[in-house]
């Protein structure tokens, strides 16, 4: 078979195959894993971080959110306000404590990517400002948190268990 007549025959079946890849395609990546941004609880125009008061839709690069096991949310406008509730649920809400978390995402800073805070590694001391002034920078690896740290004068690198209220003053 020379040339002209394989491309001949595989004229019907090369073009569907040319049409159906980028189809198929299409269709796997939409079906990938559930991934964490497909868990952040929509936020209204007029919710508020419970800490603060700040709306916390006008910066939606820093919000953070922890979800309960009664199917209720609080979001926060930055990680220095998650910490805060968390460390001490019961001063923010008569409805909640601690064991009723459910899941707590927080934002990486250069993909803005929702992650699971045990996941993160947070730099603190930089000269990067969230909506409350200093705040904990989170990443998706120390790589990232490391790159940041040295762009922006960060002073340490902490995972979640690590963060302790007197680091958010």
């Amino acid at each position: 078979m020379n040339r002209r007549q394989l491309l001949k025959s595989l004229g019907i079946s090369g073009a569907l195959l040319l049409v159906a890849s980028p189809a198929l395609a299409l269709k796997l990546s939409r079906h990938k894993k559930n991934d964490t941004r497909e868990r952040l609880i929509p936020l209204t125009d007029k919710e508020r971080c419970p800490v603060c008061g700040m709306f916390v839709k006008p910066f939606p690069k820093w919000i953070t959110q922890i979800q309960f096991s009664n199917g209720s949310h609080h979001s926060f406008d930055g990680m220095k306000c998650l910490c805060r509730f968390y460390f001490n649920p019961e001063k923010y809400s008569t409805i909640v404590t601690r064991q009723d978390f459910q899941l707590i995402l927080v934002r990486d800073y250069y993909t803005l990517h929702f992650i699971e805070h045990k996941q993160a590694y947070y730099v603190i001391g930089s000269d990067v400002f969230g909506p409350m002034g200093h705040e904990l920078i989170p990443f998706v690896d120390s790589k990232a948190a490391k790159t940041f740290q040295i762009d922006h004068h960060g002073q340490k690198i902490l995972r979640f268990d690590e963060i302790t209220n007197d680091l958010l003053d």
